[in-house]
């Protein structure tokens, strides 16, 4: 009985055209993952070989690969159409317009990883709450360009957002406010770290997000205590443990 394989994982693997190619080759009609993030040795061209073979996949991890360029995208938008997940985090190739062609083609994305991608801004986001407004993870973590605007996008449109990660953006109050009021439903899970939002906002999210389970901080000025989180949501775990930060802090700074 022939194997019959579903998924393929190198991720971080030193993996060359040649044998990814073998394994396409002979798995290309039951293969609906595939994941080489890292893997720097892949040429574009093998990747587009692989959407040619393989049109049904329906996940995709090609983060890191550094040999990603603006045509493999091109490829990927329009060979690909059945993606349910899609991993572009660190793509040098990622823009706005690029973004745009792909949730115009790929409408069953539910979950899309742009992290660290220095092309993407509030275009992206606003691209992505009118094609794709079922979506229910964003990773647009470390894409400085993302401001409250494009959250404004998203929570206007998007109200079936389970997971969302905006650290490193330039979101502020005004997005986080905006993402409590009208996104409340279904978000259980959301990271703020090194953005600049308020105690007041980030309680208030808590307070109408009934499904929040996980909250990121991290390097937050003036995150809240957990007792403070506690107050209005018993079941959120907010990392950092701002509690125990605050004790360790006075342990080390003495009475005065």
């Amino acid at each position: 009985m022939k194997l019959r394989l579903k998924a393929v994982v190198l991720n971080g693997c030193h993996v060359t055209d040649d044998p990814l190619m073998k394994l396409i080759m002979r798995h290309k009609q039951s293969l609906c993952r595939l994941e080489i993030f890292g893997c720097q040795f892949i040429t574009p061209s093998c990747l587009q070989a692989v959407y040619e073979m393989c049109p049904d996949l329906q996940h995709l991890n090609i983060g890191k690969v550094p040999k990603v360029n603006a045509h493999s995208l091109t490829a990927l938008t329009s060979l690909l159409k059945n993606l349910i997940s899609l991993n572009l985090t660190g793509l040098q190739a990622v823009t706005d317009a690029t973004v745009g062609r792909l949730v115009q083609n790929c409408v069953g994305l539910q979950s899309l990883t742009l992290s660290s991608c220095p092309g993407v801004t509030d275009l992206t986001l606003q691209s992505i709450s009118k094609h794709i407004p079922f979506i229910r993870s964003l990773d647009v973590s470390g894409c400085t360009a993302v401001t409250d605007a494009g959250v404004q996008s998203l929570a206007l449109r998007c109200r079936s957002l389970q997971q969302l990660d905006l650290s490193s953006t330039a979101t502020g109050n005004r997005g986080l406010n905006l993402l409590a009021n009208y996104c409340s439903r279904h978000l259980h899970t959301v990271k703020l770290s090194f953005c600049r939002i308020s105690v007041e906002s980030i309680l208030k999210l808590c307070r109408h997000c009934k499904r929040l389970r996980l909250l990121h901080l991290y390097n937050c000025a003036h995150p809240p205590t957990q007792m403070q989180i506690r107050d209005v949501n018993t079941t959120v775990k907010v990392y950092p443990l701002q509690d125990k930060m605050t004790r360790y802090a006075g342990f080390f700074s003495g009475p005065g």
